[in-house]
């Protein structure tokens, strides 16, 4: 696999920030909610604290081991057996991470746009485009993400601002009114959707970036740029449908663009949206889908991760409908395990840390 220090700085920045905002763009605004009602925003703005928490744990590990993935690391500091153990689960992670990411854009996409079209079509489309992006590798990815970003920022600020007429402060009153435990618990929540992912970007941080011991920087950045990003769409959510709206439905995102209507000739954008976060869950989908290939690979010894590539996707779609029978067991999935369960990958390299520390002291001595 010869695509070692392919990415620059700025396309890490860039590729982090659609990483984060991908599916939780459009489905986070409504666990909040749920949890802070008109204090939705400040889970989002607490959560962002968590993310630069988990970049400053990733940063030393980067800093330390920078020509190795998070697998190859492990198999370094742990030993074999105890490696394998761990790269069998973080393998599933990924895959079962890239499964949902399919499912909900059929889901999405058949509830709101394409009623008579089933699913698993939907889905086994969406399926094919991120195969064809894992196959043309880091350096093609990386370069269209570049591209289509200002394009993806200009259309965001046109969302947003269209929005701004329709928004009323008094849905965000009483202002900062929730209670502690409620407010943890929605920001870790929030944690878990934005920046827990990030963990299958270590199988290409800091390993394939051209400095990555500059890299940390950007890293920094990009929780602040998304964390930013998802706080302003969330509290705009909340002023425009109001919480209890908010927190009742699906993808509140989307039912926030329909409101959009400036001289009853600038309406009906939520195609805007849609394609907004398609593009969005298309970079996160392949980034994850791309550390569970490679992941595959190098437990079983492959040179060429392309050849696993589509085997392991013909099974995504078939996993998806597994894992999510409905959407009744998704929502409790998502909002109750999901945050305990990505958390015990999430935090897999502050074992790594403490690990080479040890080792590092019996050396001296």
């Amino acid at each position: 696999m010869n695509e070692r220090r392919q990415i620059s700085v700025y396309q890490v920045t860039v590729l982090t920030i659609l990483f984060s905002l991908g599916s939780t763009l459009l489905v986070i605004a409504s666990g909040l909610a749920q949890e802070l009602k008109q204090d939705a925003w400040l889970g989002a703005a607490f959560g962002t604290l968590g993310g630069l928490a988990l970049v400053a744990m990733y940063n030393a590990l980067a800093v330390r081991f920078p020509d190795m993935t998070l697998t190859e690391l492990s198999s370094h500091l742990l030993g074999r057996t105890t490696a394998r153990i761990f790269m069998l689960g973080y393998l599933f992670f990924n895959f079962y991470s890239a499964a949902a990411l399919i499912w909900y854009v059929g889901n999405f996409l058949s509830t709101n746009l394409f009623s008579e079209t089933p699913m698993q079509v939907l889905m086994i489309l969406y399926t094919v485009v991120v195969l064809y992006g894992t196959h043309l590798g880091l350096g093609a990815m990386t370069r269209s993400a570049e591209t289509s970003f200002p394009f993806f920022m200009l259309m965001l600020a046109i969302v947003i601002l269209s929005l701004l007429p329709e928004a009323r402060a008094a849905n965000l009153m009483p202002f900062m009114d929730s209670e502690p435990v409620p407010l943890a618990r929605a920001s870790f929540t929030f944690t878990s959707f934005a920046y827990f992912p990030w963990i299958s970007l270590l199988m290409i941080y800091p390993k394939h970036v051209q400095h990555p011991k500059v890299c940390g920087k950007a890293l920094y950045a990009a929780v602040l740029g998304s964390g930013s990003i998802l706080t302003a769409v969330t509290a705009l959510t909340v002023m425009v449908l109001g919480p209890d709206r908010t927190a009742i439905e699906l993808y509140p995102t989307y039912s926030l663009t329909m409101k959009i209507s400036i001289g009853h000739f600038f309406e009906r954008i939520e195609a805007l949206l849609i394609l907004l976060w398609l593009l969005a869950i298309f970079y996160q989908a392949v980034l994850i889908y791309y550390a569970a290939v490679t992941g595959l690979a190098q437990i079983i010894h492959v040179d060429e991760y392309r050849s696993l590539n589509l085997p392991m996707g013909l099974c995504l779609v078939p996993f998806a409908l597994l894992i999510y029978p409905n959407v009744g067991y998704q929502q409790a999935w998502d909002f109750k395990v999901w945050p305990v369960y990505s958390m015990t990958f999430a935090l897999w390299p502050a074992v790594l840390l403490l690990v080479a520390a040890v080792r590092g002291r019996k050396t001296k001595r």
